[in-house]
């Protein structure tokens, strides 16, 4: 379902196999004078909000990176203009909502970028679907094991923190529009306080029952084993944050530590930005994420092993 279209951007409502309507913003591609965008891998470079967040997060990225390629941006189910129906709030269904997307779009090249919880929706994509439709991933700042007790986890969650979590849960249902603001502050707060309003209005448009099915179900689970097992190119990319006090480790040192020989990886970290570094520095993940597609899926790199889904 098409609401607007200009020369190249299309607004939708694409209906998931469940009834759920998610709200997507398509950009087609602007090229280039001399010609170096026009390429057939990838097809498509598609942005997926984190927690509570929406597709104005990335108003910085979609300019810079439509100058080349074809871009998706999208409300997950119940987040921002997407459609507030109770099913689906897991990271299984958002990761099939997403293969869903593609398919709509009919891309078979995709490289995603995941922010934040997003990160949990592109692992289980490849616990569903192993590679298909994907070219490359890039992780911004993505917690995969919210919850855990790894060495590597410095997520306030982390050590299965239930009283921490339940503290939240509380806090939210109580006074939600306290609890997105307070939200806002951490990730704002001292970086752009001009947007701590912005986002507040962004994430209350989510409800909190619905924030909290997706939550509870996000931070049980381990993405973090899959990044052995994901057979395309990886940008790793972060910043420390409240929200992420080791998120540039993560993103230099543990993530692609996990990946073994033969799997290709780079990293960008960010010293300013916090968990919005990629807002921020949009210039500068902007660049990193052309480069990464240029160098690692563009230049005649050998072409990754396709991997098969686990079910």
């Amino acid at each position: 379902m098409d609401l607007t279209m200009t020369d190249n951007k299309t607004v939708s409502y694409v209906e998931m196999s469940d009834g759920a309507y998610l709200y997507t913003e398509y950009y087609k591609a602007q090229g280039n004078p001399d010609g170096e965008c026009e390429k057939d891998e990838p097809d498509v470079v598609a942005f997926i909000p984190g927690f509570c967040c929406t597709a104005g997060f990335f108003e910085k990225n979609v300019p810079g990176i439509s100058t080349c390629y074809d871009v998706i941006v999208y409300d997950p189910r119940g987040q921002g203009n997407s459609s507030k129906g109770l099913q689906g709030h897991t990271v299984s269904r958002n990761a099939l909502d997403l293969h869903e997307i593609l398919e709509y779009y009919e891309k078979k090249h995709a490289v995603l970028v995941a922010w934040s919880m997003a990160g949990q929706f592109v692992m289980d994509y490849i616990r569903q679907f192993g590679t298909e439709r994907i070219s490359g991933i890039v992780m911004a700042d993505c917690p995969l094991h919210a919850l855990g007790d790894e060495e590597w986890n410095a997520h306030g969650l982390g050590g299965f923190n239930m009283d921490h979590f339940n503290a939240h849960l509380k806090l939210s249902y109580r006074q939600w529009e306290d609890y997105c603001h307070g939200f806002a502050v951490k990730i704002w707060g001292g970086i752009d306080d001009s947007r701590i309003e912005w986002a507040t209005a962004e994430f209350t448009k989510t409800p909190p029952w619905i924030a909290f099915a997706i939550y509870s179900d996000m931070v049980y689970r381990n993405g973090y084993p899959r990044l052995a097992r994901t057979r395309v190119p990886m940008l790793f990319t972060g910043a420390d944050s409240l929200v992420t006090s080791n998120g540039k480790d993560l993103a230099s040192r543990w993530y692609p530590d996990a990946r073994p020989d033969g799997l290709v990886s780079d990293h960008c970290t960010f010293d300013r930005g916090g968990h919005v570094f990629f807002y921020m520095e949009a210039d500068k993940f902007n660049k990193c994420l052309l480069e990464f597609i240029d160098s690692r899926i563009r230049k005649g790199k050998k072409p990754a092993q396709r991997l098969e889904s686990e079910s």
